[in-house]
């Protein structure tokens, strides 16, 4: 598995020599000591001064990397693939060898999280110096778990335990609320899910690290994400070693109100707490535990839908969303996963849905976890999935709309 903004590309015109790039290496050993011991001007000291805007924009990554607990920071350059350089202010040799940053966050990631970086390097006399930092241009989804919200706008910081909460400055205001409420919602979540609660976290509410457009298709997916972040091979920075820690991604536009909505935010925190079974799960189940958890408790002749919802929910196929389909309609299909998760748990417990993500994760083989749902059901409950179906449809007629 590649890292984003790991690819191979053309060559640069200037032809470095094992000098050169021990000269690089050195340079960002020094970068990496400046951060760590808390050294602005060693850490400005490597950046050509010659581009005003790269030494203020390397400024505010250094003041956005002190705020956090770093427990460990090195870059790790692969210099047999040379890419093609950026455009450095006053010209000179300059090259752009593959290089890899890999940050820990003391108490938050459990492993250093790794990032490509596009920096490229510029000769200054006998010196090499930062010429250059550009944010990866394939990393623009979230169809890759890795992120560096410190890279980019200023922005602050708060821990609370082993939780780090970072948010852009100019919306510094929704930091206390943010950070306080997403504590105690993993506490109430936590709770009601029957499994142990978990701090370990780094929420990201910035405008920096992955793509911040999110999908207008339900609330849930406009609001926030949860993902893992990944540390490499450092003696091969292209392929995954360990999960280094769990993220949640935010809407930085509605970071405030998110924090005001109770619901949206314990959404996430599920996806979060039932991480070590989200991924072997069949969606409807996991957006469906994670929806009702949002409206929990979720009494359904007491919720609302527009009348359009209500005529697609009834004229529904009368299934448990597949994933293939699942994004094809998200609002009929969270509801109905929410539905058929209510009745379960309404009639079994919380304990016995858990188990039945427990099975799902003994018997996982593959993406197609929809394939072992009716057996899951039968083993786990003794029922069929179509009597689940039924039954979360009767809540669903049960809608005011």
């Amino acid at each position: 598995m590649a890292l984003p903004g790991h690819a191979s590309g053309a060559t640069a015109s200037y032809n470095p020599t094992r000098k050169d790039f021990a000269g690089i290496r050195a340079l960002l050993a020094r970068r990496a000591a400046a951060v760590r011991h808390h050294d602005e001007s060693a850490f400005l000291g490597t950046v050509d001064d010659r581009d005003q805007a790269l030494v203020a924009s390397q400024r505010t990554l250094y003041r956005n990397m002190s705020q956090l607990s770093i427990s460990s920071l090195r870059y790790v350059m692969d210099p047999s693939s040379l890419l093609v350089p950026a455009e450095v202010a006053s010209g000179g040799p300059t090259v752009r060898p593959e290089v890899f940053e890999f940050l820990g966050i003391a108490g938050t990631l459990r492993h250093p999280v790794t990032n490509a970086l596009e920096e490229t390097f510029v000769k200054r006399g006998s010196h090499w110096l930062l010429g250059a930092e550009t944010t990866p241009g394939n990393n623009e989804s979230f169809d890759s778990p890795q992120e560096r919200p410190w890279y980019g706008v200023p922005i602050v910081a708060r821990r609370l335990g082993p939780m780090t909460v970072l948010v852009d400055q100019q919306r510094s205001q929704t930091l206390d609320s943010l950070t306080t409420q997403i504590h105690d919602d993993i506490r109430f979540d936590a709770q009601q899910l029957g499994v142990p609660a978990s701090y370990r976290i780094l929420v990201d509410a910035t405008s920096n690290g992955n793509a911040t457009s999110f999908s207008s298709l339900s609330k849930e997916q406009a609001a926030a994400v949860t993902f893992g972040l990944s540390e490499a091979d450092p003696s091969d920075p292209s392929h995954i070693k360990a999960l280094a820690g769990m993220a949640i991604k935010i809407n930085p536009h509605l970071a405030g109100s998110y924090a005001d909505d109770t619901g949206l935010l314990r959404h996430e925190l599920t996806h979060f707490l039932l991480r070590g079974y989200i991924g072997t799960s069949p969606k409807w189940l996991a957006e469906g535990i994670a929806t009702w958890m949002q409206y929990y408790p979720d009494d359904f002749p007491d919720l609302a839908v527009s009348g359009d919802l209500y005529q697609r929910l009834m004229a529904a196929d009368r299934q448990l969303p597949p994933l293939g389909l699942f994004d094809e309609d998200p609002a009929v299909n969270y509801e109905i996963s929410q539905a058929a998760v209510a009745w379960l748990v309404s009639t079994y417990g919380m304990p016995k849905l858990i188990e039945l993500m427990k099975a799902y994760r003994t018997s996982y083989a593959g993406v197609n976890t929809d394939s072992l749902t009716a057996r899951m059901l039968r083993q786990v409950y003794g029922i069929s999935e179509p009597t689940v179906v039924s039954r979360a449809f009767g809540l669903l007629k049960q809608l005011h709309h």
